[in-house]
């Protein structure tokens, strides 16, 4: 029973860092459509978060496929 509450938390919680990428990426595509000159401040900012969400979520993923394949 633990097992399964924890994966399921671990499930839920690789849901929403792919979200939050989602929306960090989309925050990045459209800094760069605008045309305008790029706050490049703002610009770091988003791909700092972008990196530290994509490790994020291979550390996430690392905890659940060993539970997949066993």
């Amino acid at each position: 029973m633990y097992n399964q509450n924890n994966m399921s938390k671990l499930q839920h919680q690789l849901c929403e860092l792919k979200l939050e990428e989602r929306r960090v990426c989309s925050d990045i595509k459209h800094l760069v459509s605008r045309n305008k000159t790029i706050d490049f401040f703002q610009a770091k900012q988003l791909n700092s978060q972008r990196c530290g969400l994509k490790s994020k979520i291979k550390s996430v993923e690392a905890r659940i496929m060993p539970n997949i394949i066993a």
